[in-house]
């Protein structure tokens, strides 16, 4: 490796590359990761799919403490060159204790060098980035930071400079409604936000070029990372590929794995195999039933794509509309997940409700509909709700999209 690395360009990049971003409307995890740098573990993982916003978090991080970090990026022609170590140690020698170190998951041998400096600087702290999930799994000594998509409070608070967020307004219609007249920036903004407004890039970009760049980052995803770290062979990926393009043309609903070994002419054992790996990419859910043992094992699973920006956006690459119950139940499972509760569907009669919520010892059986659907469905169960377009709208404005996992 070269041992010569310019600290002072280097630096001089860092402060450029983040004047680039401070007129830009910071993300929640942006303070997430700053009070984080006080306490616990002295490495912070920055995990989230591609296109979330972490290089620009971790930029408005950087700037909040300039004086005395360095940001690079691991995929750097000089950084790759120099080493991510040499590069570390160089900055700590000019006294800097704080490293922000964006798309580490493109270095070989990140971790090995990250733990050596973190081992020999007792006093250094270590922010590091990545897009692919499937490498960025914590260790014991790092402490992981999870960047989702956007959910709707966030979007207008980016988007407009408003901050509004909503309480558990979402449980009740009525109050969604008056919550919603309340604010009428809201239903005009909803439309969108279900379309591409998860993704930061959406700001400002044309709504086609957003869905293609979300559409990219899905086949990026599955072509490089699954390749790359999971050593998947061709005939898998082509099975992902066809399986993303299953889920998007689908009604939501349990997915028998027979079927689909079927219809993407792979065994069971590589049906499970694409989509737990799918799973952990952050591009679809598995959600399983709320049952234990042999039930459990026994029972499908339901699958949606992690947040609906990702179906409308392999929807308009195949020329098609995506379906309206789909959109609705992942913006309803993408808003409980975010509130902190446990999400599982429900086995029983063939006309069961969608889904059981835990929270600690609270439990809430839901049905996810537009206007006109009835509690036909919820008959028998205590502490049951029909979610509305109005209270999904509510139930999207959480405070907080991302934490410290």
């Amino acid at each position: 490796m070269d041992n010569n690395l310019n600290l002072e360009q280097l630096r001089m990049l860092s402060l450029s590359l983040s004047k680039s971003v401070e007129n830009l409307r910071k993300r929640s995890v942006v303070q997430a990761i700053i009070s984080s740098l006080n306490s616990g573990l002295r490495i912070k993982i920055l995990r989230g799919f591609r296109g979330v916003g972490k290089t620009t978090a971790m930029l408005h991080s950087f700037a909040h403490n300039s004086t005395k970090a360095v940001y690079f990026s691991a995929d750097s022609p000089a950084i790759k060159n120099h080493g991510v170590y040499n590069s570390g140690r160089d900055a700590i020698t000019q006294g800097y204790l704080l490293l922000f170190i964006d798309e580490i998951h493109t270095y070989p041998n990140w971790r090995a060098e990250i733990k050596a400096l973190h081992d020999e600087n007792p006093n250094l702290k270590i922010v590091a980035s990545g897009s692919a999930p499937l490498a960025l799994v914590p260790e014991r000594r790092e402490e992981l930071i999870c960047l989702h998509p956007m959910n709707f409070s966030e979007y207008i608070t980016i988007k407009t400079g408003e901050t509004i967020v909503a309480k558990e307004e979402w449980l009740d219609k009525d109050k969604s409604i008056a919550f919603i007249a309340s604010n009428p920036i809201l239903e005009g903004e909803f439309y969108t936000y279900t379309k591409v407004g998860g993704f930061p890039l959406s700001i400002g970009l044309e709504e086609n070029k957003s869905l293609e760049a979300i559409y990219y980052s899905i086949k990026k995803s599955i072509r490089e990372d699954a390749v790359f770290f999971l050593k998947l062979s061709k005939e898998k990926i082509f099975a992902m590929e066809n399986l993303i393009i299953f889920l998007a043309t689908s009604k939501p609903g349990e997915l028998s794995i027979t079927s689909l070994s079927s219809t993407l002419r792979v065994s069971k054992t590589v049906v499970y195999e694409i989509i737990d790996a799918l799973e952990r990419m952050e591009i679809i859910r598995i959600i399983r039933p709320f049952a234990r043992g042999n039930a459990l094992v026994r029972s499908e699973p339901k699958l949606l794509f992690f947040h609906p920006n990702m179906r409308f956006a392999v929807c308009q690459q195949l020329g098609i509309e995506p379906d309206k119950g789909a959109i609705r139940e992942e913006l309803a499972v993408f808003g409980f997940s975010e509130r902190g509760w446990n999400v599982n569907t429900i086995k029983g009669e063939k006309k069961s409700p969608d889904y059981i919520l835990g929270k600690g010892e609270k439990h809430l059986v839901v049905e996810v509909g537009g206007e006109n659907k009835s509690r036909k469905q919820l008959k028998g169960f205590d502490s049951s709700l029909v979610i509305t377009d109005y209270q999904l709208m509510a139930l999207l404005l959480v405070s907080k999209s991302s934490k410290i996992c």
